[in-house]
């Protein structure tokens, strides 16, 4: 069933359970404002203490979820406006985008070039200018030569970010770009390279023009996301006659697979220290069977750690979807998978249509995993209830199927709703396509699904009618169980007194781990150059954690940075990733072999890790 108009699914359930989640904060907060009261009977002073600082750090929280929640959407409008755009309207589309970003992060001037083969000219060159700004002139150098801007050129060739807060700090190397930027007043600025299928195809910026600013690592991202978007509309409209069809949908899903790898790392930073410090409040908080109010505090608590692991379940599909792993595969009873996403949507159900169950008595087991199957499944069921108005109860049906075949299981759904128009049909698996108006969706729903089965071996088909309904039809192959070995449980004894250094760019995460490491000597490093000053005097650490993408120096870079100068140190390395989605960070993970922390983690992982460091590195 494709995306009808008004419509809510895909994003827009995402967003409801990060809303979701961002009121059961609010409602915990509130709670522990009660039981901070002066008044309040049962908590002692020091428990008064503790809830206070909580309460705090709860707000501050919230805070910082909302906002990543608001930059989330621009990203996914910007992604709609200049992914779904007719040729003719591309270029006022662009130059909307390049406004919309511009005073999101409260710039003079935002920016887009593209660049010819060579890099030696600018082919394409976009510019937005704040009220009262004078423009670069940018656009005039749509043919003109990239000499004058060698060093940056540079710059952009080795994959770097070019980020300046003071253009007369510049080297002398850079002496023609130093003075360009002198003559329009421009005091920082950052320019961010564009690249497609490795090759550099142009640069991204943000000005501040009057006055100097520095810019924040949540605007660097921004810029690189909204880039990736930015230069694949670019390249469609210079490529449109030259490109087939399929070519065209293959170049649409790169940029996807970019973007929807960079959400998940955005989202799993953030997301991993409202996790952790989530379960850290709840361990903190008298035992339930205390006072009146704890045990609804605990409650809430509850409600809100188990939003975050759906956004979570999310975020970890949205990142499989883009580096192509469907995760390890099982025999999956589908019957099973199907009746718990009829439960799950049952309220979105009820008020549309009667549901008809139609299962053959033997089904065999299928391939898959049940977090996908089951994301396949609700997708489709609740693309489905949004085709059926509500209010026709008993004149509307959606009917579930499950058919055994000689190759596996025949999952159908079929809808009594609008249907979908002959034009549209061929193009419902298009990512980013959509039918719904602006904010009901990114249009990622059928595209997801269809990665998911095809990656297990399956099949989907779509058919409709305008008026009639629609009927989708998901064919999964079989999977029969094979013999297990019983499986031996290493039991590694628990650590305690390590030495750990902890390097990320994000500060909460360190502060998580120094909540998660207590009873353990920790030492932090904001960067990896400044953790290698620290292992230059001190290298007796039992365990490094280090985050595998952060600015200057990757976790890459340390790893190999250790392996050189102390040899067999970097065997104690364990990565924290919010999400490996590069081809060659991926390799690297592959061949080094060591272990790899996802974001969010709970503590039970970091003492694994610990204690199997422990264990390996006694002598």
């Amino acid at each position: 069933m494709v995306e009808q108009p008004g419509a809510r699914q895909d994003a827009s359930s995402e967003v409801s359970e990060s809303r979701t989640l961002l009121e059961r904060l609010q409602q915990s907060e509130a709670v522990l404002e009660r039981l901070c009261a002066p008044d309040a009977s049962g908590v002692g002073e020091e428990a008064h203490l503790a809830l206070r600082r909580e309460v705090d750090a709860l707000r501050q929280m919230r805070g910082e979820l909302g906002l990543l929640l608001e930059r989330s959407a621009l990203i996914a409008d910007t992604t709609h406006r200049l992914l779904n755009l007719p040729p003719e309207e591309m270029e006022s589309g662009i130059r909307a985008a390049l406004e919309l970003l511009g005073q999101h992060v409260r710039a003079q001037r935002c920016y887009v070039g593209l660049l010819s083969e060579d890099a030696a000219q600018v082919t394409d060159a976009y510019e937005w200018c704040a009220p009262g700004t004078e423009p670069f002139g940018l656009e005039g150098f749509r043919g003109g030569s990239t000499a004058d801007l060698s060093w940056t050129m540079q710059q952009f060739q080795a994959g770097r970010t070019v980020t300046v807060s003071d253009p007369s700090m510049l080297p002398p190397e850079a002496a023609a770009d130093r003075g360009a930027f002198a003559a329009r007043r421009v005091r920082a600025y950052v320019n961010a390279p564009l690249s497609l299928g490795g090759r550099l195809v142009g640069w991204m910026g943000f000005d501040s023009v009057g006055a100097p600013r520095n810019w924040t690592p949540e605007e660097l991202h921004l810029l690189g996301l909204t880039g990736s978007a930015l230069v694949t509309a670019l390249e469609r409209k210079r490529r449109d006659a030259l490109l087939l069809q399929e070519k065209e949908g293959e170049q649409r899903a790169r940029s996807l697979g970019i973007i929807a790898a960079g959400l998940a790392h955005e989202i799993n930073n953030p997301l991993a220290y409202t996790t952790g410090n989530l379960e850290f409040l709840k361990q903190q908080l008298p035992s339930p069977q205390t006072p009146d109010g704890v045990d609804e505090c605990h409650q809430v608590l509850d409600e809100a750690l188990e939003g975050a692991r759906r956004i979570r379940r999310i975020v970890a599909d949205l990142g499989a979807f883009s580096r192509g792993d469907t995760g390890e595969e099982e025999a999956v009873d589908l019957k099973a998978v199907v009746e718990s996403t009829l439960r799950m949507a049952a309220n979105q159900l009820r008020h549309r249509a009667q549901v008809v169950r139609e299962y053959d008595a033997e089904l065999p087991r299928v391939r898959g995993t049940t977090t996908k199957l089951g994301q396949v499944v609700l997708n489709l069921v609740l693309n489905a209830a949004q085709a059926i108005p509500e209010g026709r109860y008993s004149e509307n049906r959606l009917t579930v199927s499950l058919r055994s075949s000689v190759a596996g299981v025949v999952l159908a759904i079929t809808d009594t709703g609008r249907g979908i128009a002959p034009e549209v049909l061929p193009r419902i698996f298009d990512p980013f396509f959509t039918t719904r108006r602006m904010g009901g969706g990114m249009g990622l729903g059928l595209a997801i699904c269809r990665d998911i089965v095809n990656a297990l071996g399956g099949g989907m088909m779509v058919s409709s009618e305008p008026g009639q309904g629609t009927t989708v039809e998901v064919r999964l192959p079989r999977l029969e169980l094979a013999p297990t070995k019983d499986a031996v449980e290493e039991r590694v004894p628990p650590s305690s007194g390590r030495r750990v250094l902890a390097v990320d760019d994000e500060p909460r995460v360190l502060d998580l781990l120094r909540r998660m490491l207590r009873g353990h000597e920790l030492v932090t490093a904001a960067n990896g150059r400044e953790a290698l000053e620290w292992l230059r005097t001190d290298r007796a650490f039992d365990l490094i954690l280090c985050d595998l993408m952060m600015p200057e120096l990757t976790g890459i870079d340390v790893y190999k940075a250790v392996r050189e100068s102390w040899p067999g140190l970097h065997e104690r390395i364990a990565f924290i990733t919010g999400g490996v989605f590069t081809p060659d960070t991926q390799r690297f993970v592959e061949q080094v072999g060591n272990p790899l922390l996802t974001k969010p983690f709970q503590p039970a992982h970091v003492h694994g890790l610990l204690a199997a460091s422990g264990a390996r590195f006694q002598n």
